[in-house]
């Protein structure tokens, strides 16, 4: 969220949306260009749209939703017609519309049941889906505090557990790889 806001603070282009490849600072640029094709790198502006989708996503944030959606309609049209130029603004354009589910897996990182859900979600494709770990304890506190929904998935029987949640509405709580990799569609 820090390294958001500094983005915002430093590229944002308040007057036709989306974020500029400079700051500005430098008196040798003479002109601040905004790329919106995606070359060996993603455009700056794919990239911030794409890490507000998130934040906005787990944490509301009306001023941040209104800039992602600025940026989108920057495209308009002509965005279907730029397609092969633009593909992660595209992708963002349809995570978007689909919305995200979230995945939260409860439990210590090097515990080798916490490894096993990971590796499952690991497994798939699953680019409308947000995954938050949680290793528990302090550190699911002060995590809780910016993600309030996190304060009441815990680890069950104190195995590590994973919750499939979409609109922060949860399927069963699952300690089970298996039953993790049905409710995520599909085999183990």
């Amino acid at each position: 969220r820090d390294l958001q806001d500094q983005l915002d603070e430093r590229f944002w282009d308040e007057v036709a949306g989306g974020w500029f490849s400079t700051t500005g600072d430098d008196p040798s640029v003479l002109l601040r260009m905004k790329e919106d094709a995606d070359g060996a790198e993603p455009a700056a502006s794919a990239v911030a749209v794409a890490n507000l989708l998130r934040l906005v996503h787990l944490a509301p944030d009306a001023g941040a939703m209104t800039r992602v959606e600025r940026t989108l309609a920057r495209g308009g049209l002509a965005i279907g017609q730029a397609a092969r130029a633009v593909p992660f603004m595209l992708a963002n354009l349809a995570t978007y519309h689909a919305g995200l589910r979230q995945v939260v897996i409860v439990g210590p990182p090097d515990d080798p049941a916490t490894q096993a859900l990971h590796d499952v979600v690991a497994h798939r494709y699953l680019p409308f889906t947000v995954v938050v770990p949680v290793s528990g304890g302090h550190a699911q506190a002060r995590l809780a505090h910016l993600l309030p929904f996190l304060e009441t998935l815990t680890m069950r029987d104190r195995q590590p557990t994973a919750y499939v949640c979409e609109g922060f509405s949860c399927q069963a709580p699952t300690t089970d790889a298996e039953t993790l990799a049905r409710q995520l569609g599909g085999p183990a």
